[in-house]
This record gives structure tokens, sequence and C-alpha cells, in this order.
């Protein structure tokens, strides 16, 4: 199956249907009835706190807020930057405490080959069935057992439109960045996404596993290093340095572009046309967990309608609740926004999902990578 298919029936269809809805097109039936339980079943022994490993800038503080109001639990959240720094973590001695955490696509297959998560009980969290058909049974969890969509969206490019000659709008432009904006260039500090961008430009699939492939795309981003010093950064720290001024373009992920944008009106966000990555976060229960029947209840409330609305209206994601988008809870600036919910469909094979690769592949990557941090 070719891209293009993969991702019309990945999450494509289903998501832009939604959305579809949402700005006033053909109403899309409600996953279910209007009465359908909008709250946990009767949970016994919820924990006091629960521990939740995500991405930073990643949940809005009045949905935490509105947990310990309801359920009587306080929500601790610690970030990480890359699903490599969350994944080592656990691979270093188990999970030291944690509850929740939110991986992405790739990550969930790996993690659940390598017995790191636990399976999900779905009679505790009854709002899954307010999720966009098309964001489950996915490549990565095909029959629905370990993760339930939170987020999705695109790596992209922002740029000051002010600070640059000419519109940005591929990854080759990105990779003969002018000499005379020296260190003001960023690269996320994240082996699959800023590998997978340079492969892209050399024609290789963001996949691939052929050494010589890889190392290409590494000897091309030694160069633009050495050229240009660009900064490798996680993508709230690109949001800043974007808004500050310290950088003129940075690869970044559309929240944290959105929120630059919406800080800065020069900042420009781009889904680069010569193939970019769309991924998919997901709520996971790691191995080892604290209290898993709390964890349910969590993701069960944040797949709420009205939640799942006021998380995507505060932090700028695209959310995979069918129901928030039907019922118009999302901030018609957001839903009609291309950047935020890009028309997966259109876009073909100019978005790849980064893959699960063997131990081969993520040591090959991993080399490659650990030789442009040091250039």
């Amino acid at each position: 199956m070719n891209r293009r298919a993969f991702l019309r029936l990945s999450f494509g269809l289903g998501s832009m249907a939604a959305l579809s809805a949402a700005c006033g097109g053909q109403q899309t039936p409600a996953p279910v009835g209007e009465s359908a339980p909008t709250t946990a079943p009767a949970a016994e022994g919820l924990a006091r706190q629960l521990n939740w490993y995500t991405w930073g800038g990643y949940s809005s503080d009045a949905v935490l807020d509105k947990f310990r109001q309801e359920f009587g639990v306080t929500v601790n959240v610690e970030t990480y930057g890359s699903n490599e720094e969350m994944e080592a973590k656990f691979k270093a001695g188990g999970n030291p405490g944690y509850d929740l955490i939110t991986p992405s696509d790739y990550m969930v297959a790996k993690m659940i080959a390598a017995g790191m998560l636990e399976k999900i009980n779905f009679n505790n969290i009854p709002n899954f069935a307010f999720i966009d058909p098309g964001h489950k049974k996915t490549y990565f969890d095909p029959t629905d057992e370990y993760s339930v969509a939170y987020n999705w969206g695109t790596t992209g490019f922002a740029y000051n439109k002010t600070r640059v000659e000419a519109p940005i709008d591929n990854w080759k432009q990105v990779m003969q960045w002018p000499d005379a904006l020296k260190n003001r260039l960023g690269l996320l500090d994240d082996i699959r996404e800023t590998m997978a961008m340079a492969l892209r430009t050399l024609g290789f699939s963001g996949n691939t596993e052929n050494p010589d492939e890889v190392n290409a795309a590494r000897d091309a981003l030694v160069a633009l290093k050495r050229r240009v010093n660009f900064a490798l950064l996680d993508s709230p720290g690109m949001k800043t340095s974007l808004v500050a001024g310290d950088l003129v373009g940075a690869m970044i992920y559309a929240n944290d572009a959105v929120m630059a944008r919406n800080e800065n009106p020069d900042i420009v966000y781009v889904i680069p046309g010569d193939v970019s990555s769309v991924w998919q976060d997901n709520l996971c229960i790691p191995k080892g967990v604290p209290s898993k029947v709390t964890a349910e209840a969590f993701i069960n409330f944040l797949c709420r309608p009205d939640i799942a609305a006021l998380n995507a209206n505060d932090i700028g994601l695209s959310t995979p609740n069918a129901e928030a988008l039907r019922q118009g809870l999302i901030d018609p600036k957001l839903a009609s926004d291309k950047a935020i919910y890009p028309d997966v469909q259109a876009m073909g094979n100019k978005l790849e999902y980064l893959r699960k690769g063997s131990p081969k592949m993520d040591e090959l990557y991993q080399r490659a990578f650990d030789e442009v941090r040091s250039a």
C-alpha cells in the first residue's frame, strides 16, 4: 500500500469528514447517541495523584484542574522532548512511577513489541466511542488494545517572514539555509524527525534502513551544521526562540508553531511540500503503573467531547475527537486552519508516518545522529 492510500485509510477521511461537519458541511452522525455516558463508571480506589509523562505544552491547565475538581485526583506532569528520551527512561530501570505516557505512533508499536505497555480496559473508557474511527485500528495498534488517540498533527517549519528573502515552502530551502542567517536556524533534537527531513531532501524515505542513505543524510546535516551552526532544540524551545527572535526559522510541531504565531504574527508555519511527517500521539499505560484504574479514568475524561475541545482550544493541537468537532466545540479559527487540520487526503504522499524500525535500524539512526550532534 502506498503512503497516499495508507494515510487515507488510517485517518484522513474520517478526520476530514468530522472537520467538514464542524465547519458547516454535511453532518456526521455522532459515534454514539447523545445519551452516551460522558463520565467514567463508578471506579473504586482511585489514587490521589496521577503521574503523567508527556510532551511539553501538551495539556491544558484548565483540563487538569477540572479533573482534580471532579475526581479528587491531582495530575502531576513531567515532560520530555522526544520519543527516544521517554523510552530511554523506561529502558534504564523500568517504570519510575508513571501512570500515563503519550508516545507517538511508531513508538507505540515499539513499546508494544518490547512488552512495555499494559492493555487498556476499555470497559472503563466509554468515551472512546467519541474518537474518530479513522484514528482507531491504526498500523501501530491494529486491535485497539494499548492506545487511545490524543492529538495528531504535522512536523513542519516556522519562520519569521520579515527576515527571509523569499517564502519557504520546502525542506530543500531549509537545507540551503543562507550563510547570512548563521546561528538563526533550529532543527529538532529528535533522531527520527531530523534524520527523516534530511533523507527526504535527498529523495529517500524517512523510514529507510539503507545504511548508505542514512549516512548520506548524516553527512548533509553535518555539512549544514558546520556551515550555519543550527541549534538542536525540542519543539517548545523552538517556539520560545522564534518568538524571542533568537531563531529566524525552526523545524517545529504544529501546536508550538501556532502558539508562536499567536505571539508574533510575523511567524509563518508551513508544511513543506517535499514530504513532511504526520503523526498521532497516544494515551498509553506503561507496565508497572501505580494505579491503572486511575489512568483509565483520566483517559476517559480526556475523551469527553467538552474536555477534548477545551484541551484542543487551549494548546492548539488537532483533536481526534469527532464529537467535539461535530458539536462545533472547537474554535472555528482553529478548525478551519489548514496548519492545524491539514487536508491529509489532498496532500497524499506529501505526508509520511515515521515507522517502527528494527533494533539494527535504531542503532544505525542513533549512531548517525550522534555524529550530527557532535559536529
